[in-house]
């Protein structure tokens, strides 16, 4: 597949399923089903156009042949799309089994999903250090995405029912705060991973990339990581009013930080094929 356009194509699968495991981390039986409605449709409308893109670009690459990964990603992609609008369809009934296998098998398919098509972007071994960094890197994206965008969307739910617990916007802040400082650390170790263990064409790219690159790297971590960590803070110290609104507000800034960082990150993949 060509690098740009599955590189950007990566971001709506990311927050899709981000979101998904955000919206796992909510009290289900503390929320009401509207919010579950609302915020899955968001999040399976960003999937869908995801994989309408991506499927768009696996059939223009038939005739030059794909890859078996990139077969496998498609097919689970289409899994994922097919279980989550199935998980929101139950929404509107009781079979509460239905739900939450349809809820569990969109989670299992689209993280399979996402790994499958993690070899579309190197091309080392099984074995190989990138085989497990290029995954964990996505995943890791995915649930940063995933949180800030589903702290956003809850934030607006609060300003609807007004008489809601705080406790289930706090542990969506809590998801995407530890999301975020486990993306952190992972990024500032991942040079250090790829220079030392990754295979000769990792280390080449590595190289080249902190040549030719680095007002983008500096970009990606200043507005995507520290930014965000930031803001955290302050969304933590409106939480303790509780001041709802201002911390939705707080969120906005911080999706745009993120998705920003993201959209850096994905032009570090397509430029270098780097996971940053």
């Amino acid at each position: 597949m060509r690098a740009f356009p599955a590189s950007f194509l990566l971001l709506f699968y990311q927050v899709a399923l981000g979101g998904l495991f955000a919206v796992a981390a909510t009290p289900f039986h503390e929320l009401e089903r509207g919010f579950y409605k609302s915020t899955g449709g968001v999040l399976l409308a960003i999937g869908a156009l995801g994989f309408l893109g991506k499927a768009d670009l696996f059939f223009e690459s038939l005739s030059d042949g794909a890859r078996p990964a990139a077969t496998a990603e498609i097919v689970l992609y289409l899994f994922f799309v097919v279980f989550f609008a199935l998980y929101i369809l139950s929404l509107w009934g009781e079979h509460v089994r239905f739900r939450a296998r349809t809820f569990t098998l969109a989670l299992f398919t689209g993280l399979a999903g996402l790994a499958a098509g993690a070899p579309n972007f190197y091309q080392t071994p099984l074995w190989s250090l990138e085989a497990l960094v290029y995954p964990l890197s996505f995943f890791l994206s995915a649930l940063v995405l995933g949180g800030v965008t589903v702290g956003m969307l809850i934030g607006h739910w609060y300003l609807i029912d007004t008489g809601q617990s705080i406790d289930p916007f706090i542990r969506i802040y809590r998801f995407f705060l530890i999301s975020l400082i486990v993306q952190v650390v992972f990024l500032l170790t991942l040079p250090l991973l790829l220079y030392l263990l990754g295979s000769p064409k990792s280390i080449v790219r590595l190289r080249q990339f902190w040549e030719e690159h680095q007002i983008l790297l500096w970009s990606r971590l200043l507005i995507g990581q520290v930014a965000p960590l930031i803001l955290s803070g302050m969304i933590w110290r409106t939480l303790k009013i509780p001041h709802t609104m201002a911390a939705t507000g707080l969120f906005y800034i911080a999706l745009l930080g993120v998705f920003v960082g993201e959209i850096l990150g994905r032009q570090i993949l397509a430029l270098t094929s780097l996971p940053f």
